[in-house]
């Protein structure tokens, strides 16, 4: 949504992993805000959790796993000159930065706080309607019930109509709401109070919330991208250096997975076959993949660069990797079965983006350094 990995702005507000890299970056901090993770590099890890008397959920026990060593695997130079790829169709898109895919539609969300739907018959963004006119920092996600965005500085969740395109729920969530996801299968949706130590859980039928779930401590640097995946919620904290994997059945931690101190988790999630892959943020240049079946850290990747947002493709991760010192991003492919970076491709030397999203068969990724949107065969990355 917008979204970066984690170094706190003096402020201390995040800057939405991958999404302030994409679009928003080209309108207000550049260079600088790409290359920023939002928020966990200033506050120390800790592993108490701040009691907060605003919980309205019951936390059960938690299983603590602690990471065993990770494996440190060798890594291909991502800032090389690696082959590239030729983008079938661009997008002019100079403010767009968040792309979110319902499984059958393709929607944009802008720095300015306005939606709009992408065709993919026609390789062309259509009209844009205001939502949210002082929209500064959030997360963005979609389904067929709606459009749901978070406001971090009004403490509130947006829902919009995907046929009309109007607002018709205002949601308090909590504290600085952050990265959320859409929960269809269980009329959900999920969203991390980034300093408010919370996930709280909304129903779709009543636009309200009915779970509110600790994890991590209130203050900075607290819950930031949640992901939905092998049967649970996952959500990256970085004041405690942990990800929580919930139970939507029960809305329990039932796990506290630890993850190296200096790779901090708030880049998101891509799931795979027991496998759970998270960048760091950007206080490291790192990938861990945490094994589900025994909730811990199996291996740790280095990426070259700052990862974000990873995504599968055919079952095979891929995620945006910056460069340390700005452009190019590159596209970096991880073979699940040695954790090696086994393919790195070029969208070209100026690209700088996030929001790799799989829809309609092809990947999407906003591309800020240019003001575009590039539309790629997936066929080209199955090479």
């Amino acid at each position: 949504m917008p979204r970066v990995p984690c170094l706190l702005l003096p402020s201390d507000r995040p800057r939405d992993t991958g999404k302030a890299r994409s679009g928003r970056a080209l309108v207000a901090v550049a260079a600088a805000a790409l290359m920023l993770s939002a928020c966990g590099s200033t506050a120390a890890p800790s592993t108490k959790a701040t009691e907060s008397s605003a919980i309205a959920a019951s936390v059960g026990p938690t299983v603590v796993a602690s990471a065993s060593p990770s494996i440190v695997a060798t890594v291909v130079p991502t800032q090389a000159v690696p082959p590239s790829i030729t983008p079938e169709a661009t997008i002019a898109a100079p403010d767009v930065g968040w792309l979110a895919s319902d499984g059958t539609l393709l929607w944009v969300f802008t720095g300015s706080g306005q939606v709009a739907r992408v065709d993919p018959a026609t390789n062309t963004i259509g009209a844009l309607a205001t939502v949210d006119a002082t929209h500064q920092d959030g997360g963005f996600a979609v389904d067929q019930r709606g459009l749901w965005l978070n406001d971090f500085d009004a403490n509130l969740v947006f829902r919009v109509d995907p046929a009309s395109l109007k607002v018709v729920a205002k949601i308090p969530a909590g504290p600085n709401p952050e990265g959320l996801a859409v929960d269809a299968k269980n009329g959900a949706v999920w969203v991390a109070n980034h300093r408010g130590g919370t996930v709280a859980r909304i129903d779709q039928n009543t636009n309200k919330v009915v779970a509110t779930i600790r994890a991590g401590n209130i203050g900075p640097s607290g819950p930031h991208q949640i992901g939905l995946g092998l049967g649970s919620v996952w959500v990256g904290v970085p004041n405690t250096s942990s990800v929580y994997r919930i139970d939507p059945a029960t809305n329990k931690i039932v796990a506290t997975i630890e993850i190296p101190s200096n790779a901090s988790p708030c880049s998101g999630f891509a799931f795979g076959a027991q496998a759970v892959w998270s960048p760091s943020c950007q206080d490291a240049t790192t990938l861990v993949r945490i094994d589900s079946a025994t909730n811990e850290v199996v291996a740790t990747i280095e990426l070259g660069g700052y990862g974000d947002l990873p995504i599968l493709v055919n079952g095979v991760p891929w995620l945006v990797v910056e460069g340390k010192s700005g452009p190019p991003a590159r596209l970096v492919r991880i073979d699940p079965a040695t954790n090696t970076i086994d393919r790195v491709v070029s969208l070209g030397d100026s690209f700088r983006g996030s929001d790799l999203v799989v829809a309609k068969g092809s990947a999407w990724a906003i591309d800020s350094a240019n003001g575009q949107i590039d539309r790629l065969r997936l066929a080209a990355l199955d090479r």
